[in-house]
């Protein structure tokens, strides 16, 4: 199996692969192999690397190749800090200028959440929930802001995505927050709009352990008394760069 992408291009595809987890953390490939899988010269493909190692999503490990970066719980916890630190001010900012007509259009976006919760969809569905959190942003004339976000938190969005492969009602719970959150928002209710916002970036953490055990192995500094539960989850990380197999 191979993916043909633009020279050009590299980059956003690999990183897109990483952050949805097609691509397994503490996996080693090689530039041969990049450029091999992803169909593209040496040059970019090492450009995307360097990129991608700063961001922290591969790491460079001498004489061994590169590493899909395994997951850092204080790096997450950081970036998790930095969302809400700007994320509260936002949604701030929206709650004053907001027009009514942004309600329909959020309330349309959560049906959309039910379909594709409905069909079990974990990536589109957290697609979903980056994309209505961004209607808040861009209410705010904050949009900025939330492409920063999208970049320099991407391993807390590693562990979104774990989060809800972990909790089988974990995307269930995201609409109802976001329903008492938009609920909040329309009445411009400032005190509980600030409450359920806290509840929904929270409760991540308090998924944490329950993570760790199920995929202890995708962390780096984890004790081995972390371990996986589940011995099939290979078949949900779809790519594999070296061997291009499956």
């Amino acid at each position: 199996m191979e993916k043909k992408v633009d020279g050009g291009d590299v980059y956003s595809v690999l990183r897109d692969d990483i952050i949805n987890l097609r691509l397994r953390p503490g996996a080693f490939f090689s530039i041969r192999d990049l450029c091999a899988f992803y169909n593209v010269g040496r040059s970019p493909g090492r450009e995307a690397l360097i990129r991608l190692e700063q961001e922290g999503l591969v790491t460079f490990l001498p004489q061994r190749g590169t590493m899909i970066s395994k997951l850092d719980l204080e790096r997450i916890d950081n970036e998790r800090y930095i969302r809400r630190s700007i994320e509260e001010n936002v949604m701030r900012d929206f709650v004053g200028m907001f027009s009514n007509s942004v309600i329909l259009h959020l309330e349309e976006m959560i049906r959309e959440q039910r379909v594709l919760h409905k069909g079990g969809d974990h990536r589109g569905f957290l697609d979903a929930d980056d994309r209505f959190h961004r209607v808040f942003y861009q209410g705010a004339e904050r949009e900025y802001c939330c492409d920063v976000i999208d970049k320099e938190c991407s391993n807390y969005r590693r562990m979104r995505l774990l989060a809800q492969m972990t909790d089988n009602d974990a995307m269930e719970k995201t609409i109802e927050e976001h329903v008492q959150l938009v609920n909040a928002v329309a009445l411009r209710d400032m005190e509980r709009v600030m409450s359920c916002f806290s509840l929904h970036l929270d409760q991540i953490k308090s998924q944490e352990r329950k993570i760790l055990r199920r995929f202890g192995d995708l962390f780096q500094n984890v004790s081995g008394q972390e371990r996986r539960e589940n011995p099939d989850l290979d078949t949900d990380f779809l790519l594999s760069i070296r061997g291009h197999g499956l």
